[in-house]
């Protein structure tokens, strides 16, 4: 349960992904169902479902903000209309500046887990879990808009939080030299068999 608790406060109650959110609510709710922890998790289940038209849904990530505004933003440099849509830049470059990851979370090595100060996650930064890919598309995305005048696109990113996205990136490069969409690849092809999931298989281990 330490393990447990340890996830659910550096990811904010939201999670790593819907599985592994109602795996520990429930792992909570047995502990002690009238616990903080319990109670903190349940207002959280609505960053993954919604009603539509056909019935109730579940997201597999809490979003794709971060992914969807870096390559938005990226779009708009690649055509020239950063002036055109400079408001529009503008709040894009702030979300981006604001969803960085800007801390590691606290004795990270011991619970298995890797650097996250200077990344970004696949959604708001929120839930706290890097992807390397992500990570990779919003520092071009900030790099590309340091290059345009603040009056268009606002202020550039702090340089110092540059060189902490760059030594996060960097961290994820495997022993062999290959580089996983979301973390580092860190043991062996067997533990797929304790693979919860039975939507997608191959997510145990991050392949190159």
């Amino acid at each position: 349960m330490d393990h447990i608790h340890y996830e659910d406060e550096n990811s904010n109650y939201v999670g790593l992904c819907p599985i592994n959110k109602v795996l520990n609510m429930i792992c909570c709710w047995i502990e002690n169902p009238n616990s903080n922890a319990f109670r903190r998790h349940v207002p959280r289940i609505h960053d993954f479902l919604w009603l539509a038209e056909d019935g109730m849904k579940s997201k597999v990530y809490v979003g794709s903000r971060c992914w969807d505004t870096a390559l938005i933003v990226q779009a708009y440099c690649s055509t020239g209309l950063t002036q055109e849509f400079s408001e529009t830049i503008k709040k894009a470059h702030d979300f981006i500046k604001n969803a960085q990851v800007t801390k590691n979370c606290p004795n990270y090595k011991r619970y298995y887990r890797e650097r996250s100060k200077g990344s970004w996650t696949l959604s708001n930064g929120e839930n706290g879990w890097p992807i390397a890919d992500t990570l990779a598309e919003c520092l071009k995305a900030v790099l590309l808009l340091s290059k345009i005048p603040p009056t268009q696109v606002g202020d550039p990113i702090q340089e110092q939080r540059l060189y902490d996205a760059i030594d996060c990136l960097l961290s994820y490069v495997n022993k062999d030299g290959t580089l996983s969409s979301a973390e580092s690849k860190r043991t062996t092809p067997w533990v797929e068999f304790i693979n919860p999931s039975e939507s997608f298989r191959n997510i145990i281990v991050d392949y190159p």
